[in-house]
Order: C-alpha cells, then sequence, then structure tokens
C-alpha cells in the first residue's frame, strides 16, 4: 500500500470523525474498543505504518461514522475526490454565515411591522 493511499486513509478517517463531533475515546466506546487502537490506527495510517487487523478496525470505524469506503481508479481520484468536497458559499459581503443565512430565510414580516 502506498503511502499516499494510506495518508488519505487515515486523514479522511480522522477528518469524518471530527465533523461527527467524535473524540477517539468517544469513538472506541461505541466500538467496544480500547481508545489507543482508535489512535494507533489514524496516526499508523497518516504515517504510512503498517499493522495487523487494520482493515477491520478500519471497516469498524466507517461503520461507527456512517461512512462508506469507495474503490476508484488512481487516475480518477483527484477528480472524484474534488466533487465529494463539500463547496463553500462565495461570499461578497465577507461574513459567509449571514449571506447562508439570508439565502435560507425569508423575512415575511411587512415594513409596517419593522
Amino acid at each position: 500500500m502506498t503511502l499516499e493511499m494510506t495518508q488519505g486513509l487515515g486523514l479522511q478517517l480522522k477528518a469524518a470523525r471530527k465533523a461527527r463531533s467524535m473524540t477517539q475515546p468517544d469513538l472506541a466506546q461505541r466500538l467496544g474498543r480500547d481508545r489507543a487502537r482508535i489512535s494507533e490506527l489514524e496516526r499508523d495510517l497518516i504515517h504510512g505504518r503498517r499493522g495487523k487487523d487494520r482493515l477491520t478496525l478500519l471497516l469498524e470505524c466507517c461503520d461507527a461514522l456512517g461512512i462508506m469506503p469507495l474503490l476508484v481508479p488512481k487516475e480518477r481520484y483527484t477528480d472524484i475526490a474534488e466533487s465529494l468536497i463539500p463547496r463553500r458559499f462565495s461570499s461578497k459581503s465577507g461574513d459567509e454565515r449571514n449571506e447562508t443565512f439570508e439565502d435560507l430565510f425569508v423575512d415575511l414580516s411587512t415594513e409596517e411591522e419593522a
């Protein structure tokens, strides 16, 4: 397994865990595993170290995080990875949150009430 591939897996696993506001101990508890095993898995994948039982633990983590590993041809990886990254709203005003809020919610009050 190439370093690039293992790093990608490790970084994606860590990002998915953090996106769900889970700590390593939270994930370990959910899996009935020791926190050190989750830490070791993330660290070893990111640094390209091999070890036993990695695939089973990786798949258990993916299941617990509600994510699906996806196999894609190497030559298509960049295109596919970019298409899966959530797009950020561009903001002219510089305040992305306010513009997004205004895009999603309509002010139904009349000017007389304001």
